[in-house]
């Protein structure tokens, strides 16, 4: 095996632990951020904007589809969060959804 070879090797083996690692870092700082706010207040929101949005669409393509009443559950249930909690997972700064 040439010396290009294993540089290329070590590299892509560094850049996949690098890329891992971040994520996982990443992901336990979410999860810390989620439980810390279960402590405090019992919940958060849960749902994301883009996710409530999506499901707004949703309901307003298919009121009476086989679904709905399933998903204007979930929206009762994330707009329930976000009038009950003080503190949100999510950024809501840019929604009038957060009021």
């Amino acid at each position: 095996m040439s010396l290009t070879a294993i540089i290329v090797m070590i590299v892509c083996i560094i850049a996949l632990w690098g890329v891992a690692g971040t994520a996982l870092v990443y992901s336990m700082r979410q999860e810390e951020r989620k439980l810390t706010l279960l402590k405090t207040q019992k919940s958060f929101e849960p749902l994301s904007p883009q996710a409530m949005r999506d499901l707004e669409a949703w309901l307003a393509r298919h009121p009476e589809g086989e679904q709905a009443r399933e998903m204007r559950e979930l929206l009762d249930t994330q707009h329930r969060a976000l009038r009950d909690n003080s503190q949100y997972f999510y950024d809501w700064r840019d929604e009038s959804a957060a009021t």
